[in-house]
């Protein structure tokens, strides 16, 4: 074909710039609100947001850059219903188009989120979701009861994971709606069934598979959040995929990020306690076997000693210490009394020091009585002298210290006498 038959054509590029010409001057694909759930969500360290906003029939990409997001009241999450305000835009080098993101609403599920804050902050006012209220798992439980949809890909998982780790586990299913009308019901009324006595359950796993906002509702229902609280069994609840946490997995003893992982935490595997039995028993009987030939080699150690072979060998020594013992006792204490024996011999007469001294004493005293006499008035008024006393018994020394026809006293050797002063003579 010649160069002149060519038909016309535009390249790939000049089709994307006219397309997306197209698209954003068309004035309904500019700030248009658009309703969908959000899925593949990504918060990026730029602050931008990237999601896929879809229904039942299409999906469109979108971006919510950070420009845009930073008044953002509440956080987006995985399968949240929203209203977005947004342009259609076409990325030329991928030929493929997205609604940048100007502003965003909660839909109906933003309702229901407010619902469950409130109930939230309700029961935990009452310490439904305090830790002091969990209830610790049983190690191996012999039966396990599960209230979930008998047809879900809950239960095929939890079964296929149970037996798998522990073949001899039972398990008894209380079938239950888990979404939609009568489901929260149905849920209370699996859980309060499994706790009856007869059915001797260990531990309880209530859950499903996941789903959208609106599909795990039922496990945000006061109803059910009270019934796995008062779960007298151990409950774990496993509801969705590990982003999905509802108000039940505050509520129960232990929550799982999906039913399957419910399983893993519930039941151990088999063949690991089997081991870890045989490792223990190992050890035991080492230890078993370390014990006895220790004491054994204890005991052959004792009894190889003399006093066993021999046995008034050792009182035999004790009593030639004790012999020992009483000889230098004996020879201590006869040395003691002959030094104070020696002690005793060189001490003087006591009664001849005594007397010596009592003489010498008598002596002393006597000198002293006599210096006493010699000193007494008696003795000089034995020589005519005698004590002149007023009416007082004041001494009169001078001729001054009397009146005439004054009384006075006169004291002599063997006796006393009273006068009146007639006259007085100073000389």
């Amino acid at each position: 074909m010649s160069s002149s038959n060519k038909p016309e054509y535009v390249s790939v590029t000049e089709l994307t710039k006219q397309l997306k010409y197209v698209v954003e001057s068309n004035a309904l694909l500019n700030n248009v609100w658009v309703r969908g759930e959000i899925y593949n969500l990504t918060y990026h360290s730029s602050g931008h947001i990237y999601f896929t906003l879809k229904d039942d029939g299409a999906v469109i990409s979108a971006v919510y850059f950070k420009f845009a997001n930073k008044n953002l009241k509440f956080r987006l999450e995985e399968g949240m219903s929203i209203l977005a305000l947004g342009s259609i835009t076409v990325f030329e080098k991928r030929g493929s188009y997205q609604i940048n993101i100007a502003a965003v609403q909660q839909d109906g599920a933003g309702e229901l989120q407010q619902r469950i804050e409130e109930l939230k902050k309700r029961l935990s006012a009452e310490e439904i979701f305090d830790s002091i209220h969990k209830k610790k798992l049983p190690f191996l439980p012999g039966r396990i009861g599960l209230v979930t949809s008998p047809t879900g890909a809950a239960v095929k998982d939890i079964i296929k994971v149970a037996l798998r780790r522990y073949s001899n586990i039972e398990i008894i299913i209380a079938p239950a709606k888990v979404q939609g009308d009568g489901a929260a019901e149905t849920i209370v009324r699996g859980i309060k069934e499994l706790n009856r006595a007869e059915y001797k359950i260990d531990l309880i796993i209530a859950g499903r598979g996941g789903g959208s906002f609106e599909d795990l509702f039922a496990f945000n229902e006061e109803t059910v959040v009270r019934a796995f609280f008062e779960s007298e069994v151990p409950i774990i609840s496993a509801v969705g995929h590990q982003i999905d946490h509802p108000l039940s997995d505050d509520a129960a003893d232990v929550f799982a990020p999906t039913p399957s992982a419910a399983a893993e935490m519930a039941i151990p595997v088999k063949e690991d306690l089997v081991g870890e039995i045989n490792y223990l028993y190992g050890r035991i009987e080492t230890l078993i076997f370390n014990k006895t030939e220790s004491y054994r080699s204890r005991i052959d150690n004792i009894t190889g000693r003399k006093i066993f072979m021999n046995p008034f060998e050792l009182t035999g020594y004790r009593d030639m210490i004790l012999s020992d013992i009483e000889n230098r006792l004996a020879m201590e204490m006869k040395e003691i009394l002959s030094v104070k024996r020696r002690n005793f011999m060189i001490i003087p007469d006591i009664t001849k020091s005594v007397r010596s001294l009592v003489m010498s004493k008598n002596h002393q005293y006597n000198l002293k009585i006599q210096a006493l006499e010699k000193l007494s008035p008696l003795n000089v008024m034995k020589r005519g002298y005698s004590i002149v006393t007023d009416e007082s018994g004041n001494l009169i020394k001078s001729v001054e210290d009397v009146d005439i026809d004054q009384c006075i006293g006169i004291k002599l050797t063997d006796g006393k006498v009273s006068a009146n002063v007639i006259s007085k003579i100073k000389e």
